[in-house]
């Protein structure tokens, strides 16, 4: 019950400080940039998730830049995609058949075929996001971009 009251009371101080800081910003001052993120600093310090910011890259330019990257993302989206299919597999290991209407061999057959479908296009439309991060914490460790104008 102390997580809980501990946890409550703390989205409450998070609340009245954001509010803060918003009448800050909309009354901002010639300095306003630093003064921003000196109040952010000071007043939220501790009070925000690691797991809420996002390092912003952007995954389609660089993967237009360098062939491994590409390679990468490639098999990162295969890997949300066998995911999504394990997933969707169980899910529909859920679903009771009645014996009258199932198609038997040739609906099994056909009905995990769609499934590899829906599999591949949930990892394609980027939904999930689980690519995504899996390309992130694997680029971490790839050389960084050599920009062929440089080189010159």
């Amino acid at each position: 019950m102390n997580i809980i009251q501990d946890y409550m009371n703390r989205a409450n101080i998070s609340d009245s400080r954001l509010n803060d800081l918003k009448r800050s910003v909309e009354t901002p001052s010639k300095d306003s940039g630093a003064s921003f993120k000196k109040e952010l600093d000071e007043k939220l310090l501790g009070k925000i998730s690691s797991s809420d910011v996002i390092n912003p890259t952007n995954i389609k330019e660089e993967i237009k830049k360098d062939p491994y990257r590409k390679k990468l993302f490639d098999a990162s989206v295969e890997f949300e995609s066998m995911f999504v299919k394990l997933m969707l597999n169980q899910m529909r290991k859920t679903v009771e058949k009645q014996n009258m209407i199932h198609g038997g061999y040739a609906e099994d057959i056909f009905e995990d075929m769609l499934y590899d479908e829906y599999a591949k296009e949930i990892s394609k439309n980027e939904s999930l996001g689980i690519a995504e991060q899996i390309y992130s914490s694997m680029a971490k460790s790839l050389p960084p971009i050599e920009d062929p104008s440089l080189k010159k």
